[in-house]
């Protein structure tokens, strides 16, 4: 009995310590995101460029933490202490890491070309795609990453659903309803992706691989609409 409940402590520790070491990785990628750059501002002027980084900063950390919330989700509730679990979770780690560049420089850009269709101007000190071949290589770094992360949690979650024998009905239709939302999270990004290759360069074609992302509204109501059904049959 002592030697169980000294596995069962060294196991949590353990699970605490990589929690921790994820939780400061993705803190890391948000770090990078930081309105103001490498360098404090030194005056006024400086400032208000930091400030216009704003909109795109916003969008970034929210995307960033969606994931990281979805593997705080999933290690909360259905989490399977495992190597397998591990190798996986160190996979979204580094796949948020690569993200992160192409993920500030796609809200970057895309908020330029806002403010610049309403006012003729450019923000000051804005990310400037001059060409729109430029633009595809960049839907592409993104929506690869993108697939990636979404990969790694839909894995995560296939993974506990093997092992979760022991779980109620409730739980179980819980995990598959976030299984589904990153499997179609993923195939959104790679439908993004396939776009961005195919599509002319120039005009609005440039802009379809990112109006792409709006179907996720549509996985998330789809999972969600299943759920309630197998929640509904399973009371």
């Amino acid at each position: 009995m002592d030697e169980q409940r000294r596995e069962r402590r060294a196991g949590l520790i353990e699970a605490h310590r990589l929690d921790g070491f994820f939780d400061a990785a993705f803190a890391f990628a948000v770090s990078i995101l930081a309105i103001a750059g490498t360098e404090v501002p030194r005056d006024l002027h400086e400032m208000l460029l930091a400030l216009n980084r704003i909109p795109a900063f916003a969008c970034s950390f929210a995307t960033m933490l969606v994931f990281w919330y979805r593997h705080v989700r999933w290690r909360e509730r259905c989490r399977v202490h495992d190597t397998t679990s591990v190798q996986i979770s160190l996979m979204l780690v580094f796949f948020a890491l690569i993200f992160v560049y192409p993920l500030n420089m796609v809200f970057s850009a895309m908020f330029n070309a806002v403010y610049n269709g309403f006012t003729g101007k450019l923000l000051p000190d804005a990310l400037v795609i001059e060409q729109a071949h430029d633009m595809t290589l960049l839907y592409l770094c993104y929506g690869t990453a993108y697939a990636c992360m979404a990969g790694c949690l839909a894995l995560l979650y296939r993974h506990s659903l093997r092992h979760m024998h022991d779980a109620s009905r409730e739980e179980v239709i819980e995990a598959r309803e976030s299984l589904y939302v990153q499997v179609g999270s993923m195939g959104v990004a790679l439908l993004s992706v396939l776009v961005a290759m195919v599509a002319p360069d120039g005009g609005w074609w440039s802009a379809i691989p990112g109006f792409i992302y709006f179907l996720l509204t549509f996985v998330y109501s789809l999972a969600g609409r299943w759920s309630r059904r197998m929640l509904a049959a399973a009371s």
